[in-house]
């Protein structure tokens, strides 16, 4: 458990149309500024400056650009683009150049390499694969035929147009004839052009079509030794091509200048779409942004010099109201699965408990529970280490989607997998009511038994440890709103949450007392005394101190919510009984099914368990997982996770 404290402070910054260029390129090699989106809150601004608006021609230039140097990555077997985060960043220079002046320049520069040699390097291979495609087509392989001698004596530009003039001549002559379609001329199939040419002139010749055929057949073999002639010279010819040009140029360098290149595209992308966030006036540029307090100093002064110091630059603390964001700091791997579950709801608020850690403590819990089962238990925690072992030798983004979280939560079915064996000897369970394990007694407070009984004989004491476990997990909820509230400093609303237990565990306790809700009778007549002390006397106090802080009808309406609240969540986790008992009848199906008794697993057993314990651990493993997530999503993070906080996601160039 970890408090998010604000530790932040707003810069509110007014520069020079000139400048922002120089001071968003300035910014973004820090990753200490989380800029404002202003066009969230226009009301804020609307009356007295407008929308920083950037042209659309300029984004769309970005794009053609990177798309024409990933091109040339490709045409030149170069590094993939896709490789390019393993590449150091080159510092880029502060200067106030307008995006549109760095795109000409780039764009410049990509002409000149090309005009060095580039774009000719590109246009070999293609006329390579090309002559490769077309000698495949002709299931001719180029080492089943010699060649000429080539000299190459000419300009590589004449060469490679001579090249591919020769080659667009060969397709047109090899496709009209119909020479890449073998299977049709070996056969005479009917449809294909030469067939229904030859049938023609077979009857224009008043000769029969076999014949004809067969000429054509031994004409085909005469041509196609010229083909394989042809292609392998033109092939030659443009390896000759490729070798001059290689030779001249060195293509570490290309890629390196390539790389380069796009890096500044891209970077001048981001900084194009983080204007858009900003206002102006006539000729000003007004923004505001998120700095960690230790960075205050060095971003203003990092702002200052990139305006030349006439930029005007102040700081102050977040208002109460204000959505402050926070800095997530990472978390070991063990508990990475329940962060992104926490925060798949929502990103806790500024000052309020992040409750990541407990999660990772309570989720197990709450699951074992339901998934109660030794056996079982066991092949989820050995999944999980093998996920683990295999987590370590590759890393998750380098998989696909599922292998990703698969591997991610390696570590989370491990303790999925510990806890369920730990309530399979709690409730004897061992790939089902077995009787191969005997349940263990955990003892027991007043009516309720931790332990020690078999779900599916005993319903209703697995009932009672539900809700009891139920109270333990919302009064926990019901704490961390306690101590968020004094984070808070809203001390007249801090005494609810402990009213709010007061009325929970007052509530477990007429329960309890009384045998149920179907002696509700007995609340108003016997124990009416106690009836008014647990359950009405907090719902009043709850009530005045809500009253107090926010209005009456506030008060009235809230104290309400919690009294139906409270019965609803608490009954809800009436789910660990109901699942628990699933669970146990699913396996206990299979293990009749299989002629399992008194813990004896008779050989013709095991192919049937097999195939319950699969079909249990991906059904039910599923539902009690989801159901899981919904007690901590709905009725626990109800108590004190609003889920309303936002991320600190400092700007910085990728």
């Amino acid at each position: 458990m970890g408090f998010l404290m604000a530790e932040m402070r707003k810069l509110k910054v007014i520069i020079s149309e000139d400048d922002v260029y120089a001071v968003i390129r300035s910014l973004g090699a820090t990753s200490m500024v989380h800029f404002i989106d202003m066009r969230e809150k226009p009301d804020y601004w609307k009356e007295i400056l407008t929308p920083n608006v950037v042209s659309p021609e300029v984004l769309k230039k970005c794009s053609d650009i990177l798309s024409k140097i990933d091109a040339l990555f490709e045409n030149l077997d170069l590094v993939s683009p896709a490789h390019f985060e393993k590449l150091p960043l080159e510092p880029m220079p502060i200067t106030k150049e307008p995006i549109e002046e760095v795109l000409s320049r780039v764009e410049q520069k990509l002409t000149e390499m090309s005009y060095a040699g580039i774009e000719a390097l590109a246009k070999c291979k293609v006329l390579i694969l090309m002559i490769d495609g077309l000698l495949e087509a002709l299931r001719l392989k180029s080492e089943e035929a010699e060649t000429e001698a080539v000299v190459m004596e000419r300009p590589v530009e004449e060469v490679l147009a001579e090249v591919e003039y020769e080659l667009s001549e060969i397709r047109k002559t090899v496709e009209t004839l119909g020479l890449t379609d073998r299977r049709a001329l070996d056969f005479g199939l009917e449809g294909t052009p030469f067939i229904e040419r030859l049938k023609s002139l077979a009857t224009r010749k008043s000769t029969d079509f076999g014949v004809e055929l067969a000429e054509y057949r031994k004409h085909y073999i005469e041509s196609e030794k010229l083909f394989k002639k042809r292609l392998l010279k033109l092939k030659r010819l443009a390896e000759m091509a490729k070798e001059s040009i290689e030779a001249k140029m060195r293509p570490e360098e290309i890629r390196k200048d390539l790389s380069l290149l796009r890096m500044m595209v891209e970077r001048e992308k981001q900084v194009a779409k983080m204007q858009e966030r900003f206002v102006r006036s006539t000729k000003t540029i007004y923004f505001e942004a998120w700095v960690p307090e230790d960075h205050v100093k060095e971003v203003t002064e990092m702002i200052n010099k990139a305006t030349n110091g006439s930029g005007i630059v102040t700081d102050e603390p977040p208002t109460p109201e204000e959505k402050v964001p926070i800095i997530l700091k990472p978390v070991p791997s063990y508990i990475a699965a329940f962060e992104k579950l926490v925060y798949a709801f929502g990103y806790p608020s500024s000052g309020d408990v992040n409750p990541v850690r407990l999660l990772a403590i309570t989720f197990p819990i709450l699951f074992g529970i339901m998934f109660a089962d030794v056996g079982q238990g066991a092949i989820f925690a050995v999944s999980g280490l093998i996920l683990t072992l295999l987590k370590k030798r590759m890393k998750p983004e380098k998989g696909g989607d599922i292998m990703q979280y698969l591997l991610i939560s390696s570590e989370m079915f491990m303790l999925l997998g510990i806890s369920a064996m730990f309530f399979g000897f709690v409730f004897g369970e061992y790939f089902g009511p077995s009787g191969v394990i005997h349940p263990i007694s955990l003892g027991r407070i007043g009516p309720f038994y931790i332990g020690g009984f078999e779900p599916m004989q005993e319903p209703m004491k697995m009932l009672k440890f539900a809700i009891f476990v139920g109270a333990i997990h919302l009064g926990l909820g019901l704490i961390l709103r306690f101590l968020n509230e004094i984070r808070h400093r809203r001390y007249k609303l801090a005494p609810v949450p402990i009213c709010w237990l007061w009325l929970l565990f007052g509530g477990l306790f007429m329960w309890a007392y009384w045998g149920g809700i179907s002696n509700i009778s007995k609340w108003f007549a016997e124990g009416v005394f106690m009836l008014v002390g647990l359950v009405f006397m907090p719902l009043m106090l709850i009530m005045v101190f809500t009253g107090l802080a926010e209005g009456f009808m506030e008060g009235v309406g809230f104290s309400v919510e919690v009294f139906a609240e409270t019965l609803s969540h608490a009954m809800s986790y009436s789910r660990l009984m109901a699942l628990g008992l699933i669970h146990s009848a699913m396996n206990y199906l299979f293990l009749v099914l299989g002629g399992v008794e008194h813990g004896h697993f008779p050989l013709e057993s095991i192919p049937i368990i097999a195939v319950g314990t699969l079909l249990v651990l991906i059904i039910e493993g599923l539902v009690v997982f989801v159901h899981t997530l919904r007690l901590h999503w709905v009725e626990w993070f109800s108590k004190f996770h609003a889920g309303e906080g936002i991320a600190f996601k400092p700007f910085k160039f990728t």
